[in-house]
């Protein structure tokens, strides 16, 4: 069946599935998560370099990307950029973006209008295929707002709209990435065989809380402490060097 002619009702059925293996797949972690990078700087080919504090001038912005050319990081998100959404997504494109991020439909997931939730996902999907270069959606979840039932059926719906993210949080709605919620994410879309991956955004402030994170399932990890995160991995390969 055509995904875009699903029921609430058959998307519920989906989804209920899809918790109960979740449930039952083996957990992913081990008790000693840290030592599993063999290279403390692998972290930083992870991590987005983020600024999200409102009015970034154009000199902050500007040494946030010097910051990115010197360490090798990825840029995130940045506040003063525009909201993506439905016909937005095309003009983005079209300007040069190459990464968007949305936030899915919170009250549409938790009313259980499942249909409406996938429909407004796959509409920017849809637009970033169409892109003869190849544009990276990355669907923000809000973890902090949802239960582990929700968020299992958000990322679900977001795999499969065909985005290439799922994300934990904004940093707009409180809470933060845990390990507990990244697992249970990457468990959640792994059936699509590398195709869908996972960002940990949300007070990841150290080098501990990125490798763990990594560890638990994410790919990216979204922090505006990129630098200081870099620094100690710095120290920690130096230190393991002498």
């Amino acid at each position: 069946m055509d995904s875009r002619n699903r029921t609430n009702t058959e998307w519920k059925k989906l989804i209920d599935a899809k918790i109960t293996e979740v449930d039952d797949m083996t957990s992913i972690l081990t008790h000693s998560l840290l030592p599993g990078f063999e290279n403390p700087l692998d972290i930083v080919k992870h991590i987005d370099h983020t600024a999200l504090k409102p009015g970034s001038t154009e000199a902050q912005i500007d040494r946030l990307c010097g910051e990115a050319r010197q360490y090798g990081f990825k840029l995130g998100y940045l506040l003063d950029s525009p909201d993506v959404n439905g016909s937005e997504s095309y003009t983005a494109i079209a300007k040069g973006a190459r990464e968007l991020d949305m936030v899915i439909h919170i009250g549409a997931l938790k009313s259980g209008n499942f249909a409406v939730v996938y429909d407004d996902i796959l509409s920017i999907s849809q637009a970033c295929s169409s892109s003869s270069t190849k544009v990276i959606l990355k669907a923000i979840v809000e973890t902090a707002l949802l239960t582990r039932s929700e968020i299992i059926a958000a990322c679900y719906l977001a795999a499969e709209a065909g985005v290439d993210f799922v994300k934990t949080c904004t940093g707009f709605s409180g809470g933060e990435a845990t390990i507990k919620d990244v697992t249970v994410m990457h468990k959640t879309v792994s059936y699509r065989k590398g195709l869908v991956e996972v960002k940990a955004s949300g007070g990841v402030r150290n080098l501990v809380d990125a490798v763990n994170l990594c560890k638990a399932g994410a790919s990216r990890i979204g922090t505006s402490a990129g630098v200081n995160i870099a620094r100690e991995a710095i120290a920690e390969e130096l230190a393991r060097s002498s």
